[in-house]
């Protein structure tokens, strides 16, 4: 087993639980998500040459006599299930199991292909922080991912004065043009920022199941926005008037990206664009749907802060008839 360094185990089962209860109070439901810890995304190459390896007959013996224990920490909506190198072929033989329940056929074939396909492939393709399977209604959380994502913005943080309760900037790489704040007490603002991060990576995967993925015009656009805001709502950020300084400054940001934005569109329309700019202009575009998101949602609260807060079901109506041109246009304009 890997190290934990930051006691991500504990703190993904806190913001799990934390998140089950902030839906209670709200009223919103989700329903029969499964939340999976991937160790490290090392595990994904031996998981594909189990697949590939595994004799179809033993597996299907395996299947008809599947442990009853197996099969309750595999399909349990409440536990989280860590996959590691000690279980990766009880995970393997329980997840077949899982789906062969949920897909209805015995093909062992179609069966690795979906584990291939909306698993492997998905942690693969893009490098996430995390998944969600919208077939099964799975969050895969990948820790190794995830420790590097908080190392690399600890590195970016200046903890040297921070030894008191505090509202922070919370920044790259989970966030990069709008900012989220994060209150600390000080005592362990290592902990506090890795906490942020796991709830906001937790937050968003599950509230893609908020909605049909069909009725989004840009799903993570949508998504994005509404849990920059959950994130906020939940943790109570809007009590502190350190919140909305990062709000108006996020706003400020937003605006000078969405132009700075539009020239570099211009520049690449007209085939003249700057070599030295591309690979700036290739990250801005793989992480628009978020960074519009994010300034979107600061819109959405500067825009309530008279109120100083936020009906949260009141947001998921907005965001989910929420398209790319009415966010730029937005954020732009307002």
């Amino acid at each position: 087993m890997t190290t934990d360094k930051y006691g991500l185990y504990d703190i993904i089962k806190e913001a799990h639980k934390e998140f089950k209860e902030y839906l209670k109070r709200t009223g919103i439901e989700i329903k029969g998500v499964r939340l999976r810890i991937l160790e490290s995304s090392k595990l994904l190459s031996e998981l594909y040459y189990m697949i590939k390896t595994y004799k179809k007959d033993k597996l299907k013996q395996k299947l008809n006599t599947i442990d009853k224990i197996l099969l309750e920490q595999i399909s349990n909506y409440d536990n989280i299930y860590i996959i590691n190198e000690k279980n990766l072929k009880e995970f393997y033989i329980g997840e077949i199991y899982l789906l062969k329940q949920i897909y209805n056929t015995d093909d062992i074939n179609e069966l690795n292909k979906k584990i291939l396909e909306d698993i492997i492939h998905s942690i693969e393709n893009s490098k996430p922080l995390a998944i969600g399977v919208p077939e099964t209604k799975e969050i895969y959380i990948i820790k190794d991912r995830l420790e590097k994502s908080i190392d690399e913005t600890l590195y970016r943080v200046d903890l040297i004065n921070i030894n008191r309760p505090s509202i922070i900037r919370l920044g790259s790489p989970i966030f990069d043009v709008a900012s989220a704040p994060l209150y600390t007490d000080g005592k362990n603002i290592k902990k506090d920022i890795a906490k942020a991060i796991a709830v906001n990576v937790k937050i968003h995967e599950e509230e893609h199941f908020i909605f049909n993925i069909e009725e989004l015009a840009n799903p993570e656009l949508s998504v994005s926005a509404l849990q920059y805001i959950t994130y906020i709502d939940m943790y109570n950020l809007l009590e502190h008037s350190k919140t909305y300084e990062i709000i108006e400054e996020n706003i400020i940001k937003c605006k000078n990206y969405i132009w700075n934005l539009a020239t570099m569109d211009y520049f690449a329309a007209m085939g003249n664009f700057p070599k030295r700019l591309l690979k700036d202009y290739i990250n801005a575009l793989r992480r628009a749907s978020y960074d519009l998101g994010y300034c979107y949602a600061s819109i959405i609260i500067d825009r309530n802060k008279e109120s100083l807060c936020l009906n949260i079901k009141d947001v998921i109506k907005e965001v989910r008839n929420l398209s790319t041109l009415d966010a730029v246009t937005k954020i732009a304009y307002y």
